[in-house]
């Protein structure tokens, strides 16, 4: 199946530029002009970008992009090769991605947040930027995490501000993150508690997982249908 089935012109962007090869669904905004002087959106080829989603001008994004619905990304956010922002994601400008970065659904990642290379945020984490919000006069710069290459953070987790979480880290669903995280690290409970990573956890993320140039109901893909309906579920699925 041609990738290009959606929108085939992109110059209805007036303030983007996107590479070959792209499927880009109805109701998406691209270069939204947040500012009079703001500079354009620029994304590579090979993306993919769901109804709903809105990226502001000043963006600049690498190939094998992934967009599912209703993901905000605000301006001066910088983005590697085949990353991936998830239904429902929030990041709000100032964000720094580098390759094969895998945001799940329902993350908000606020500003001043750096992430390394193969890094993946299960469902529903919160980054955040600031300890004492509002409290503080005069109020200090927003802070907030720095995340290293290869950590994997599964879902429902929260992350503080201004922690560095080291390379390989492992923070386990629903932890609390709130200091800093020696590399290969294992994470879990509220707060979180740090102890060596285990040894069948010591190793980079799955490269299929961090670079993978499809989502999982990619147009592109042979049809699939029922078969993918699990065969240790006691009822059929009727497609």
């Amino acid at each position: 199946m041609n990738r290009k089935i959606e929108i085939e012109d992109v110059s209805r962007f007036e303030n983007a530029l996107i590479g070959e090869n792209h499927y880009i669904e109805q109701a998406v905004e691209i270069g939204f002009t947040y500012h009079e002087e703001c500079g354009p959106t620029r994304i590579g080829a090979n993306c993919q970008i769901h109804s709903g989603t809105i990226i502001y001008g000043d963006v600049t994004i690498g190939d094998f992009f992934q967009a599912g619905h209703y993901v905000v990304v605000r301006a001066v956010v910088e983005m590697g090769d085949y990353c991936t922002v998830m239904n429902h994601a929030a990041i709000e400008g100032i964000v720094r991605f580098g390759n094969g970065v895998r945001i799940m659904s329902g993350v908000y990642i606020p500003s001043r947040t750096w992430f390394g290379d193969h890094v993946f945020v299960g469902p529903g984490v919160t980054f955040l930027n600031a300890r004492c919000p509002g409290r503080r006069d005069p109020t200090p710069e927003p802070r907030g995490a720095t995340v290293d290459d290869d950590v994997m953070i599964g879902g429902g987790c929260t992350i503080l501000p201004g922690v560095h979480i080291g390379e390989r880290s492992f923070i386990a669903a629903g932890a609390v993150v709130n200091r800093d995280v020696p590399a290969r690290s294992f994470v879990k409970g509220v707060p979180g508690e740090i102890s060596p990573l285990p040894d069948d956890l010591d190793m980079p993320n799955n490269r299929e997982l961090t670079l993978n140039p499809h989502s999982f109901w990619d147009p592109s893909l042979k049809y699939e249908g029922s078969a993918m309906w699990p065969a240790y579920w006691s009822e059929n699925f009727e497609d």
